[in-house]
């Protein structure tokens, strides 16, 4: 059995509503200036037993994550992070103490969002092409030149996407995971409204050949260095 960890935070003066885990409430464990929410009597092994049990343990886990992001700043550590005993634990955060705190310091008056960029597609139109011989093949070519300038228009319009966020955050992550699909994280101030709003509405009508979605205000998943935890 292992203390599973889920986030780091700073300690505060008003109580947190310490979710409930993956069998049982989570707990607090202070170290000086810097606390983890774990849950006790965890088997990592046991957790990925199975594929169903596997993705419950995950959803699981950034639940818990979510909720107390939204009682506090935090740093969320990754899917499996565990101590052999209290004391392992406790030692490794007296340890990285002054990292954790400089993090969390940077981090604090800070989300995350995440913009899924879907590529759209230009609607498919050979079959309703009524033509033969010459007039056929005339049809198909100007087909072929509107999609190669509908995809030429996409990559412009990424790029222009892409600079319209980089003049506003300076902490900004493209990635892309599926060929039609692509990701912009970056970090914003914890109460800017204005992402959801007025921002996300300019960046849709820019982007009229791409289908946008934004995400919720998240932890800083992936603004943290790879050295926690």
């Amino acid at each position: 059995m292992s203390i599973y960890a889920y986030a780091l935070l700073v300690p505060i003066a008003s109580p947190l509503v310490l979710p409930v885990g993956m069998e049982r409430n989570t707990e607090l464990v202070y170290s000086s200036g810097v606390a983890a929410i774990v849950e006790p009597e965890i088997s990592l092994e046991a957790l990925q037993a199975t594929d169903e049990r596997l993705l419950q343990a995950v959803l699981t886990h950034d639940r818990v994550i979510l909720e107390l992001f939204q009682q506090t700043p935090l740093l969320p550590l990754r899917f499996g992070s565990g101590f052999n005993s209290v004391e392992t634990l406790l030692k490794h955060l007296e340890k990285h103490q002054e990292q954790y705190l400089d993090t969390l310091t940077q981090l604090r008056d800070k989300v995350e969002y995440t913009l899924k960029a879907t590529l759209c597609n230009l609607p498919d139109e050979s079959d309703t092409i009524d033509a033969r011989g010459k007039a056929y093949l005339l049809a198909k070519k100007q087909r072929y030149q509107t999609q190669q300038a509908f995809q030429a228009q996409q990559s412009e319009q990424w790029e222009l996407l892409n600079q319209l966020i980089l003049k506003t955050y300076s902490n900004v992550i493209c990635e892309t995971r599926q060929p039609d699909v692509r990701q912009i994280h970056f970090l914003a101030q914890r109460n800017n409204s204005t992402v959801s709003t007025q921002q996300f509405s300019l960046w849709q009508v820019q982007s009229s050949h791409w289908q946008l979605a934004l995400s919720e205000p998240l932890p800083p998943y992936h603004f943290i260095k790879n050295t926690i935890i």
